[in-house]
């Protein structure tokens, strides 16, 4: 089997549990942002939400890897070790006959995926007592199309990041997926992005406008409609959503009677709540959480996202 070593962004635990959904593996070490695994498994990178960029554990030295190359500009990003002397590298691989350039983090002791992508650097990682050889890092500029290139955003009510999002349908494993408080269409737009079935329903037929003229803007399809989530028929495999976050009293109650309904209809539910208070109350209908709660919150964010995975009955 092969080592991996993976960094993985803001939401370290779920993007773990996204893997864990898309692979098996054995895991070496979990030190947020780091993990390191070995599989035998073909590791579907360009699905990933949560991880930022993953490299092969070397056995050589990165001396040794760089004179592999005749002409080499490259960087090395570090956790939890002191970053290697660049400078005498360079001296090294020059006095061998190859032309190098080094890069530095310009913060910290990390190198972020557009220089990497943009200089085309080779990079290794440094971490924990691994060494590993970049081989994937995330597209930005797709995810940034995604995400700040739609025609319709609700910035000032905290939308669901499309990277949680994508996390969250990987870890439901859903292929025919309702997401019944579609919103403008985040859960809907990774779905279609991975080829899956998607359908959407909102109380407010202004979101459902806008979910659909999200969807239309980068050429995808789902059904999307008006429907109460709490009387919307369910016939998936799986619910992936994020419910009303906002402060207003009734929630809980909401929350809850949606369960209701959606009771031994659907295999697994994925779902993003403004707090814990009904988890217990969902388990005693029947429900089992089988993973979460994860957390996410963005700097500054006066409410925090806690996602579940719930299945009916035993696991």
């Amino acid at each position: 089997m092969k080592k991996y070593l993976f960094i993985l962004g803001n939401c370290p635990e779920l993007a773990k549990e996204e893997l864990k959904s898309l692979l098996k593996f054995n895991e070496l070490l979990f030190k947020p942002p780091v993990l390191v695994l070995e599989t035998d498994a073909n590791i579907p990178f360009d699905r990933l939400g949560g991880t930022v960029k993953a490299g092969e554990v070397i056995s050589d030295s990165i001396i040794s890897e760089l004179k592999k190359f005749p002409k080499v500009d490259f960087g090395v990003s570090t956790y939890g070790e002191k970053l290697p002397n660049l400078v005498a590298i360079k001296k090294e691989l020059v006095a061998s006959g190859i032309k190098a350039r080094f890069v530095l983090p310009k913060e910290g002791t990390e190198l972020s995926s557009v220089v990497i992508k943009k200089q085309m650097l080779v990079e290794f990682v440094v971490a924990y007592g691994f060494t590993a050889k970049t081989i994937w890092v995330q597209d930005f500029e797709d995810w940034g199309k995604r995400d700040y290139g739609r025609p319709q955003v609700e910035a000032h009510v905290g939308m669901l990041p499309p990277k949680i999002a994508r996390m969250m349908i990987n870890v439901s494993q859903g292929k025919n997926i309702l997401d019944p408080f579609c919103g403008v269409g985040t859960i809907l737009m990774e779905g279609c992005e991975l080829g899956l079935k998607m359908t959407g329903s909102d109380f407010d037929l202004r979101q459902v406008e806008r979910s659909k003229e999200n969807l239309a803007s980068f050429n995808m399809t789902a059904d999307v409609f008006v429907a109460d989530a709490r009387k919307v028929d369910v016939h998936y495999d799986a619910i992936v959503t994020e419910t009303d976050l906002g402060p207003r009293l009734g929630l809980d109650q909401l929350y809850l009677d949606c369960f209701k309904n959606w009771l031994g209809k659907v295999k697994t539910i994925v779902i993003a709540l403004p707090s814990l208070n009904v988890v217990d109350k969902i388990c005693a209908m029947g429900y089992t959480l089988i993973s979460g709660p994860f957390i996410y919150a963005r700097p500054q964010a006066v409410i925090k996202r806690h996602i579940c995975a719930f299945t009916y009955g035993t696991h």
